[in-house]
């Protein structure tokens, strides 16, 4: 029977030398949500909880649709059938579903038409003495009838129509001989409608709510908000971003130009003692492109995921410095982090560094090698904090050299950090640790 009506059902019968009644029995419907957290047998019901069984127990007669309050607390709707033996009657048994949310329903229905009402009797009775509200609403407000035609229209709406039309806003005319467009946003069946319309080289917010009175439908009110301003900024911002990006793509060519020259001139009569710096400086360039490719690839922002740039910088590196190594690279960073491209390429520089660093003097004396790359974010302070440890040969510092500069000035001057190498059980740990709160 429970799931046949999709109900609670229960049977209730009175207490010997009581007023109350005790649940002897409930089946629980196995599709409904749960209404009650625990079983109900056992328990007494209270007639000021459910006042509808009690009366069909004593009046001998089935009650439909009562709301009633459950021991837990819920809203629900019960139907009671009497049950009698030999005409006596012994118990009840009781329907019971959940409106909770029928109610809540209700309630917001109950204060919708209450404001309408209240916004329709402001707009009939304006006061001359006085500066009558609507006026003071930086919005154009529009009071219509159910034909749509202008019952009153406030000091913004009747410079807008002047402004839009050249016309003159009357009373008594259709909304529609103003504003033909309107008739879409005033059929709508939603009772609050808001689109974004323009008008005459201007864009507007307009917004439309239906007014009733005893659930009737008794006119509408129309506002209409100039979102120019607002559009152009949008509008800006779009074409500045574009021209970022445009900005971006020309200095990722510029920077991949540059480098493909470095190539060129490493194949032709560079000396074989100084293709290693040529190497360096190409590899420095390459990972300044590298963060316009990442900022290009990902988003219209001018944030770069550090997680994915470390990692194209950390790969490329492995591949061109290992011919004669096998080393292997792993990452263990947020996926989410982002920082703005100044300070991302100064991470990736720092990083490149450090990189290679570990490949080319870490492993000399073995074929084989890991390097993990670290980076977390500490929220409360802010901190960054970039680790590269290696298992190699552990001299724990940099024989002195141009990157070694690099690297302190950077991590000093750029980002206000401060950058050190140590030597542990396992190899060469170098870590950057820079604050940044957004900007």
């Amino acid at each position: 029977m429970a799931d046949l009506n999709r109900s609670y059902v229960f049977i209730d019968c009175f207490l010997k030398e009581s007023n109350h009644l005790i649940v002897v029995a409930e089946a629980v419907p196995s599709s409904e949500a749960t209404l009650y957290q625990n079983s109900v047998v056992t328990q007494n019901v209270y007639e000021k909880f459910e006042p509808a069984v009690f009366r069909a127990l004593r009046t001998d007669t089935d009650a439909h649709h009562h709301k009633a309050v459950t021991q837990e607390g819920q809203v629900v709707e019960q139907n009671v059938t009497p049950i009698k033996v030999k005409g006596n009657v012994i118990g009840a048994l009781i329907m019971e579903k959940d409106i909770t949310r029928q109610i809540k329903n209700e309630e917001k229905l109950y204060v919708l038409s209450r404001a309408t009402e209240t916004i329709s009797e402001l707009f009939k009775y304006p006061s001359s003495e006085q500066i009558f509200v609507p006026d003071m609403i930086e919005e154009a407000l529009f009071y219509l009838d159910t034909s749509f035609v202008v019952q009153y229209y406030n000091l913004k709406g009747e410079k807008i129509v002047q402004d839009l039309t050249d016309k003159q806003c009357d009373l008594n005319i259709s909304i529609l001989d103003i504003f033909p467009d309107f008739d879409y946003i005033l059929n709508d069946d939603r009772v609050i409608v808001i689109e974004n319309r323009a008008i005459r080289n201007k864009h507007f917010q307009i917004k439309c709510v239906k007014l009733f009175t005893d659930q009737q439908l008794t006119g509408y009110l129309m506002m209409l908000k100039d979102i120019t301003d607002a559009k152009e900024k949008e509008k800006a911002l779009i074409s500045k971003t574009v021209a970022i990006r445009e900005v971006h793509h020309r200095v990722k060519n510029n920077l991949q130009t540059v480098a493909s020259l470095l190539r060129l001139q490493m194949r032709m009569d560079v000396p074989e003692e100084s293709k290693h710096y040529f190497q360096e400086s190409l590899n420095r360039i390459l990972c300044i492109a590298s963060v316009y490719e990442v900022i290009l690839s990902e988003s219209d922002s001018d944030h770069v995921n550090i997680a994915t740039l470390i990692e194209k910088i950390g790969n490329a590196l492995v591949y061109s410095e290992t011919a004669e190594q096998e080393v292997n690279i792993s990452y263990d960073i947020d996926k989410q982090l982002y920082l703005p491209s100044h300070l991302a390429i100064s991470v990736a520089l720092i990083g490149n560094e450090v990189i290679t660093n570990s490949l080319q003097h870490a492993f000399k004396q073995s074929a084989q090698g890991n390097i993990v790359v670290t980076l977390c974010y500490e929220q409360r302070a802010a901190l960054y904090t970039l680790k590269v440890q290696d298992n190699g040969i552990g001299h724990g510092h940099y024989p002195s050299s141009f990157g070694l500069n690099i690297v302190s000035t950077i991590a000093e001057n750029d980002l206000d950090g401060n950058f050190n190498i140590t030597q542990n059980d396992t190899g060469t740990l170098a870590q950057l640790v820079f604050q940044y709160k957004g900007e």
